[in-house]
């Protein structure tokens, strides 16, 4: 039995807009005239707020396959268009406007029928709860979701929001030893960017010596304050990141301490953590943001009690049980959840820079932050950013208490706006009003 009524499928172009009405037939949709034309009826689409956006913003209630999949399949992205889901499902791509506006059912009962495969795992415990409690705050997909679990009487259940509850409580170790301090030769280097490549790489001679060259920053220092300064600089395409992750991940390997790795954006954070899987097995590798790229559990109770705010919570509570950091800006959260929701929602939920109450939280034991911090602490490599490092350069540490020997500065030319940023005092009237919040409080 199909788990969806026969609803209407809408997909909008640039400059065109299809309607694949109840009978099966693709007519063209006219700006201005698209709630006339469904006559009431809830279509099927993908990204709600850019397709009514090219129709004049009709006010229409939509069932947008982009939130079905976000509670479906949490962290994970696609492209947020017909075509993308289309290829994250593994079916056929559709071409046309028309194409897309006949597979949009076919993908959603896909979906439907891969979480009432599913409906048992611990992963789906509270989903039907949560999907009642969407529901209850006008959800469109909540009576189609609970018939795929199996249990379409299900009441709201607000402890499946708790994520505090749920998610795995983090343990305080031991502290790390400090590290050793031998050398990294020539000869290493080049060895492991010859297994890190692969016997059927191009062979690029100026990789090689690149990465030799970089071994003179892992040397011993002679001298407390007088670090060994390696400047490295070479053209786009002679393979930058694999000639000094070479040499890094030997030096980790050999002292049993760890390599920050600093990058200036988040792109080529997650592009150098991406090079780093090429790294032997056992080589332990983390991606460190400021505090104010993750999830705040205590921020994110506080959200709790919006009404309107239900829905993107649920699917923001599915994505955190499934999340591998908790990052909300350049993770696994999908980068068009801000797009349908607004990005005022996440930035209500992020930490806030100052903010962290540390021990005093509730929530301190399940703080994903907190996690990766001691993650962090454990790693070989650490992939952060300039912002984070001049931040622990200024604070001593800042969240640690070990301060790292060995760094390597990706993009360095951005290390001084870095460090004017971080060792400057602002006072702006955003500060101002901040600290005015702080003392008098939201309604002060």
């Amino acid at each position: 039995m199909p788990f969806l009524p026969d609803s209407p499928a809408l997909v909008a172009g640039h400059g065109r807009a299809v309607l694949l009405t109840h009978d099966g037939a693709a007519v063209e949709v006219k700006p201005g005239l698209v709630a006339k034309q469904l006559g009431g009826a809830v279509p099927l689409l993908v990204h709600g707020p850019a397709t009514l956006k090219r129709l004049g913003n009709p006010a229409v209630q939509v069932l947008d396959l982009l939130e079905l999949f976000a509670f479906v399949c949490p962290a994970r992205g696609l492209a947020p268009t017909p075509a993308g889901l289309a290829r994250a499902l593994e079916m056929e791509v559709p071409e046309t406007l028309e194409d897309g506006a006949r597979l949009l059912a076919p993908m959603a009962e896909a979906l439907l029928a891969r979480l009432a495969a599913g409906k048992n795992v611990p992963a789906n415990q509270d989903a039907a709860g949560l999907a009642a409690r969407m529901g209850a705050a006008g959800w469109g997909w909540a009576p189609y979701v609970l018939a795929a679990l199996g249990q379409p009487a299900a009441r709201p259940d607000g402890m499946a929001m708790r994520l505090w509850k749920r998610l795995p409580k983090w343990e305080e170790s031991a502290p790390r030893p400090p590290p050793s301090a031998f050398a990294v030769t020539s000869g290493q280097a080049r060895a492991r960017l010859a297994t890190l490549l692969g016997p059927e790489a191009e062979q690029r001679p100026a990789q090689a010596d690149y990465a030799s060259a970089v071994t003179a920053a892992f040397e011993p220092r002679q001298a407390e304050g007088q670090p060994h300064v390696v400047l490295a600089e070479a053209g786009t395409g002679t393979g930058k990141t694999l000639g000094y992750l070479a040499p890094a991940s030997l030096w980790a390997q050999q002292n049993k301490g760890a390599v920050w790795v600093s990058t200036f954006t988040r792109h080529l954070q997650r592009q150098i953590e991406q090079e780093a899987g090429r790294l032997p097995d056992g080589t332990k590798v983390v991606l460190r943001k400021g505090r104010e790229n993750y999830l705040c559990l205590l921020n994110f109770e506080d959200a709790m009690g919006v009404e309107r705010y239900a829905v993107p919570l649920g699917l923001v509570a599915r994505w955190a049980m499934a999340s591998a950091d908790g990052d909300l800006f350049g993770g696994d959260l999908p980068g068009w959840f801000a797009e349908l929701f607004g990005h005022s929602l996440l930035a209500q939920i992020a930490d806030r820079r100052g903010e962290c109450i540390h021990a005093a939280c509730p929530h301190f034991s399940a703080c994903v932050i907190e996690r990766v911090i001691r993650n962090a602490r454990e790693a070989d490599l650490v992939i952060a950013n300039h912002a984070l490092v001049m931040a622990q350069a200024v604070w001593g540490g800042l969240d640690d208490d070990y301060v790292p020997t060995r760094y390597v500065f990706d993009e360095g030319h951005h290390i001084f706006d870095a460090a004017d940023s971080a060792f400057a005092v602002e006072l702006s009237g955003a500060a101002m009003a901040e600290l005015r919040r702080w003392l008098l409080g939201a309604e002060g």
